[in-house]
């Protein structure tokens, strides 16, 4: 049998997933509606349609010794190729690696690095919205962490302030390492300003760092423009499940960081005494086997993105979410998280004046087959922060001292609705139309529901036969 690559496919990009239907609560069967994007969208055809073609020439990659040898690595190198032609970076000038858990890995592998690099600087700038995976690892290594503060206050905080950015530099001018920010935030999905931010990092001797998981998908990016220092995403953030983390650095500055992981793959040259690196990347900072498969299937979705091309996925975006917006204004006990004036792309998170995010997030899904995400979405301080008024206002008089806990987890978290490529304003109506029925029939439907400990909400009888929905446990 004849296999071929057809890695530039460049038709409508299709997803796997859409018609996906389950039973409710109601007894009903839907087809479920994905705005849970965020943490991970639906995957794209043409990531499946690649790893099928890739997979009967699968073999290890360093060797061109056979036949499978040479496909494997060549299309490995394609791929590397490709995440630098979608993110407009010069190959001259920055170099993409692959890495395993995703964007954690990355930002852990350059948290690492600089520590080493450069001792003699202590302090990190962080700004104050970010996912833990662009937060905790900077805190190790003996950093001296400074958390850039956000222009608003509460429930209406927006971007970066830039003043106050302008004077953190200024303050440890010489010192500062580096500046870690997310281009996009996860929570609210409100855009940072990165090229004035690098632009000052730079001018005070500090190197940026930019997680743009939540960015990739939904924007142009031009990192020759920008000139940030790291930019790091996850595949799966991009239609791509099973695919590694990228991290997208200045060949320049990487060339300066040791404390990679080593192994096969990235040595030249190893005797007993010493070992001598790669001087070429990206093999120099990719040990071990890659993850091939997910690299190549992840090069083959961005290759279609350019040719959507993403200036039109980028209006899809806007439009979706900027009609999202305006339709949750409409909703009187709505309050929507973040500055409403700015921009914004990918999340936005909300609260019901009067159902816990627990609750609304399980009738979404029980009694409307809608996927949506609730709690801190793993940034704890940011949603903190913006929660800081409702939690400290929360009344604990009529409460059990000893449920305090139980009361306030129930009220620590949001409801974060994101959207992809393939939703659309009728998805937006539809999930409008649900809130104003959940909120017509609320005291019906919460009588169905125990409050857990942890803050969610179980439904009394109705639960999801998970082994049922998967053929292969049977």
């Amino acid at each position: 049998m004849k296999h071929t690559l057809g890695f530039n496919s460049h038709s409508p990009m299709k997803f796997v997933g859409l018609d996906t239907r389950y039973k409710v609560a109601s007894g009903t069967e839907l087809v479920r509606l994905h705005l849970d994007g965020a943490a991970s969208p639906l995957p794209s055809q043409t990531a499946i349609d690649t790893m099928m073609e890739l997979l009967p020439h699968y073999s290890n990659t360093h060797s061109y010794v056979h036949n499978s040898a040479q496909i494997s690595t060549k299309a490995l190198a394609w791929a590397h190729e490709q995440v630098l032609l979608f993110l407009n970076a010069s190959p001259t000038v920055y170099t993409s690696v692959f890495t395993g858990a995703g964007t954690t890995a990355a930002i852990n592998r350059v948290s690492r690095g600089l520590a080493i690099a450069r001792p003699d600087k202590k302090i990190v700038l962080v700004s104050s919205m970010e996912h833990h995976a662009n937060d905790l690892p900077h805190r190790s290594h003996n950093n001296e962490v400074s958390y850039i503060p956000l222009v608003g206050e509460g429930a209406n905080r927006g971007a970066i302030d830039l003043d106050a950015y302008r004077s953190l530099l200024e303050q440890y001018s010489g010192s500062v390492n580096y500046v870690a920010v997310s281009s996009v935030s996860n929570v609210t999905g409100i855009l940072n300003p990165i090229d004035e931010m690098t632009s000052l990092a730079h001018l005070h001797g500090a190197l940026i760092l930019v997680d743009g998981a939540q960015s990739v998908a939904h924007r142009i990016t031009n990192l020759d423009r920008q000139d940030v220092d790291f930019f790091i995403f996850s595949g799966h953030k991009v239609y791509t499940p099973s695919s590694p983390g990228v991290l997208v650095a200045k060949k320049e500055v990487l060339t300066t960081l040791n404390g990679q992981d080593l192994g096969g793959g990235s040595v030249s040259s190893v005797s007993y005494f010493d070992y001598e690196l790669i001087p070429s990347y990206p093999d120099r900072e990719q040990s071990g086997t890659p993850n091939i498969i997910g690299a190549v299937a992840l090069a083959s979705v961005l290759n279609q993105l350019q040719h959507q091309p993403m200036s039109e996925v980028e209006r899809h975006s806007a439009s979706t979410m900027s009609y999202l917006i305006e339709e949750l204004k409409n909703l009187p006990k709505i309050t929507i998280y973040g500055d409403n004036s700015l921009d914004r792309t990918g999340a936005i998170s909300f609260n019901h004046e009067r159902i816990d995010h627990g609750l609304l997030a399980a009738i979404l899904n029980d009694y409307y087959a809608i996927a949506v995400r609730n709690e801190c979405f793993c940034a704890h301080p940011y949603v903190s922060e913006l929660l800081k008024k409702e939690l400290w206002e929360i009344d604990l008089t009529d409460i059990k001292e000893e449920e305090h806990e139980f009361y306030v987890n129930r009220k620590r978290g949001m409801v974060r609705v994101s959207i992809s490529l393939y939703n659309t304003r009728a998805d937006v109506d539809r999930l409008i139309t649900a809130l104003r029925e959940i909120e017509y029939e609320l005291d019906n439907l919460e009588k169905n529901y125990e409050a857990q400990p942890d803050g969610s909400y179980e439904h009394k009888e109705f639960k999801i036969d998970w082994k049922a929905e998967l053929k292969f446990l049977t």
